[in-house]
């Protein structure tokens, strides 16, 4: 597949996110994925977590994940992360995000989120059109 808009970041390879071999330590790589999924959402989508979760109380909990480590992360990189939207249905969508220094991958995530409401009944929902058409507007062709 190809097509579509991509959603760029590029943040800082900090002392907590590897150890000195270079070896990433997988939790932060994924709080590092989820904060870009977070503002995709709020600057790409127009839908800030803070009132999806708070007032709309509505949130997009994460059903399946893949991660490939493929090479050493140092302190002091810089790492590319790009996010691009492999397939939208109706109450979930599916994301694919890799993350690179220096045009060399060192991860690659596939994860499919769910539509979902919060609070005690959480279930899932159909997307919001907005949402997904937002989604659809950098899915993949």
């Amino acid at each position: 597949m190809t097509g579509g808009r991509v959603f760029r970041k590029t943040v800082p390879v900090r002392f907590e996110d590897c150890d000195p071999a270079g070896i990433g330590f997988y939790p932060r790589m994924l709080m590092m994925v989820n904060r870009l999924v977070e503002d995709f959402f709020a600057e790409a989508l127009d839908c800030p977590w803070p009132a999806m979760h708070g007032r709309q109380r509505r949130g997009v909990p994460t059903v399946r994940l893949e991660v490939d480590f493929r090479g050493p992360l140092f302190q002091g990189d810089a790492l590319d992360l790009e996010l691009r939207v492999r397939k939208v249905g109706t109450k979930a969508f599916t994301v694919a995000v890799a993350g690179s220094v220096a045009g060399s991958e060192k991860f690659a995530v596939v994860q499919v989120l769910a539509y979902a409401s919060t609070g005690p009944d959480v279930r899932g929902l159909p997307l919001p059109e907005a949402l997904a058409e937002g989604l659809r507007r950098y899915a993949e062709h």
